[in-house]
């Protein structure tokens, strides 16, 4: 498993964003080398479920958000198929809220935007770094306390 990587299934890969600085902020990546869905293994497919279910279940555990978001981009060339996964809190709701190019009832395009543009898109500092590795470490805990859900 990579350095941010949190759990592996034989057809996935769930691992926090490499230049996240929000916790928790994960993808969940196909270990086959396909961008689509369409693309993908009838035993990758119906192992789809099982993670993404998984993965709610431990971000929720980890961090009580408000709502656990799933969506899928897929633009830049060169990636498997992926989910980008993040469990949107209510303080990230209120740092929404506050900021003056979104809306004061933010919604899950605002969060999504907001999250790329404020907490992604940039080199982590050392002590981000520090901070994302102590967040991977205790999702991994969790995880062997609670194994698949």
């Amino acid at each position: 498993m990579s350095e941010h990587g949190v759990f592996e299934t034989p057809h996935w890969r769930v691992s926090h964003r490499r230049d996240a600085r929000y916790p928790g902020y994960v993808m969940v990546s196909s270990c086959e080398s396909v961008s689509e869905l369409y693309e993908l293994s009838a035993d990758a497919l119906a192992a789809l479920g099982p993670v993404l279910k998984q993965t709610e279940v431990l971000l929720r555990e980890a961090f009580s958000p408000r709502k656990v978001i799933f969506y899928k981009l897929g633009f830049s060339p060169g990636f498997s198929c992926h989910f980008h996964v993040a469990p949107i809190t209510e303080q990230l709701l209120y740092e929404i809220s506050g900021h003056p190019d979104y809306d004061d009832d933010p919604d899950g395009n605002d969060a999504i935007l907001y999250l790329s543009r404020v907490y992604c898109e940039r080199k982590l500092t050392i002590d981000e770094c520090a901070d994302q590795r102590r967040t991977i470490s205790d999702l991994r805990l969790l995880l062997t306390r609670h194994p698949a859900a």
